[in-house]
């Protein structure tokens, strides 16, 4: 069946903010939500919903939650597990940022449905102190973040007929890499989640970075931090994916990011190129 994806940062919005009136009209079957205050009862009515509450970086709860949405049902919870004892230890603590579960809609196979919200600082360095970083830390990055986390974890998923779909808020863009300062892994990063076998959505439909967030006081978005993964079958599916309405986010101040939205068909239209960006 033909099956729509979203991803959005929602700045925050409350139950009876204008953005909810946007979200109904895209319409989404799936939807990974992040910085979300809280969702109108229209919405509930709808979505089969699991949400979460990140942490600050002291360890204290955020103000807002990250959200999956279904228009069918969400079953149950998947652990996501590395190979190495204090990356799990640093997915407990990130659990809420990083959270899957197994869904249906409709009549389509199970699928797998991660989401993601990382933030804009690493994980605590003296937590993991002694520890042998190698084959999670970025070669050009002195830090360990929780993206780099959800790469370990995805390593060590089962590679089988299950589809998987990794959205949300990553807080990285190759054009950082541009930085005064050399790279910092941001490409290095999105190649790893290439070599995973999964296809970055936007990338792989517009055939280049498509820019997802504005600054504070820009009128245009700059860089492109949020991101929509999904594996091949569902690649080989990907009819189209684009940004939500730039004028209508924008001028009516729904958020400061624009939504990913991703149509597949029911049928395979395009070989995947299982492209990270």
């Amino acid at each position: 069946m033909p099956l729509r994806i979203i991803s959005w940062n929602c700045r925050r919005a409350s139950a009876k903010h204008t953005l909810w009136s946007y979200f109904s009209e895209l319409s989404p079957d799936i939807a990974v939500l992040q910085e979300v205050s809280a969702i109108p009862p229209s919405i509930r009515d709808a979505y089969d919903i699991r949400s979460a509450t990140p942490p600050t970086r002291t360890g204290l709860k955020q103000r807002f939650q990250s959200a999956i949405l279904v228009r069918g049902r969400i079953g149950e919870q998947v652990a996501l597990r590395s190979d190495l004892e204090w990356a799990n230890r640093e997915l407990n603590h990130f659990a809420a940022n990083l959270f899957a579960y197994r869904v249906i809609v409709g009549d389509s196979p199970e699928m797998t449905v991660v989401g993601v919200y990382v933030p804009a600082w690493p994980v605590a360095r003296q937590r993991l102190e002694g520890e042998n970083l190698s084959s999670v830390k970025l070669v050009q990055n002195p830090d360990v973040w929780v993206a780099d986390l959800l790469v370990s974890a995805l390593r060590q998923r089962t590679v089988d007929a299950t589809e998987w779909v990794v959205g949300g808020d990553f807080n990285s863009c190759e054009t950082f890499d541009s930085w005064r300062g050399g790279p910092r892994g941001n490409r290095e990063w999105l190649d790893r989640m290439a070599a995973l076998q999964f296809t970055e959505c936007l990338r792989q439909s517009q055939g280049k970075l498509t820019p997802t967030f504005r600054r504070p006081g820009k009128t245009e978005p700059h860089c492109q931090i949020d991101h929509l993964f999904v594996t091949r079958g569902l690649a080989e599916r990907l009819a189209s994916c684009n940004t939500g309405d730039q004028q209508r986010v924008y001028g009516q101040t729904l958020s400061d990011h624009l939504p990913i939205v991703a149509d597949f068909t029911d049928h395979v239209v395009r070989a995947a190129s299982q492209s990270g960006a």
